[in-house]
């Protein structure tokens, strides 16, 4: 991962133009794209759909090896396989944003909505499980450069300067979000390991 890091900040240093315009930037106008609906609309979506990615994923591991009854090594190609999804992902959602904005947002939504719910299902065994991370991978993080560009065009609606905060504010806040919404759901009786041969049960389940 180092190595890849490295050569990634060689590419850009090297490849990236040197003349590119940067406008100097003043946190107030940064600040009043957030008062734009449609930019707080868009926002909201990402938060929904990052609290729900990661609500799941943060605890991916015992699911896999309390449900899905997994070793530990499976686990690891199973976040292989998710992780190659998502890098699917960030291609098509890119794509996807230069195509059509936000049919693309709505149908990848319709979409990511039965996968997450189908995982109760398809958690029980091995392959409907890795079908279904993958997948959810892909769905999850093709949304992220069609909701990005909508954030991007409307809170850069008008205004000369690039809305980097409209973009980052929100993000760290709805990962945390989701891992503590699903640890509170865990904590307060939802139960995992209960569930072996029986993962359609999962969400209703009580811990014992």
């Amino acid at each position: 991962m180092v190595v890849i890091g490295f050569a990634a900040a060689f590419a850009l240093y090297a490849w990236l133009p040197r003349n590119m315009p940067t406008p100097r930037m003043k946190l107030i106008h940064e600040a009043r794209s957030l008062g734009s609906t449609q930019v707080i609309l868009a926002m909201l979506i990402s938060v929904v759909v990052s609290a729900s990615l990661f609500g799941v994923f943060t605890y991916i591991t015992p699911i896999l090896e309390n449900v899905t009854l997994i070793s530990p090594h499976a686990v690891t190609l199973m976040l292989l396989l998710f992780g190659i999804g998502l890098t699917a992902g960030n291609f098509l959602g890119g794509w996807l944003g230069d195509w059509k904005l936000m049919p693309s947002v709505i149908g990848t939504l319709a979409l990511l909505i039965p996968v997450l719910s189908l995982f109760t299902l398809t958690s029980a065994s091995l392959v409907p499980a890795g079908v279904t991370i993958f997948c959810w991978g892909l769905l999850a993080f093709a949304l992220i450069s069609p909701l990005q560009m909508r954030v991007v065009k409307e809170a850069a609606a008008g205004r000369p300067t690039s809305p980097r905060p409209s973009i980052r504010v929100h993000s760290t806040s709805a990962n945390a979000a989701g891992a503590w919404i699903g640890g509170l759901a865990l904590t307060n009786g939802l139960a995992i390991a209960s569930c072996r041969g029986s993962a359609w049960l999962w969400p209703l389940s009580r811990s014992r």
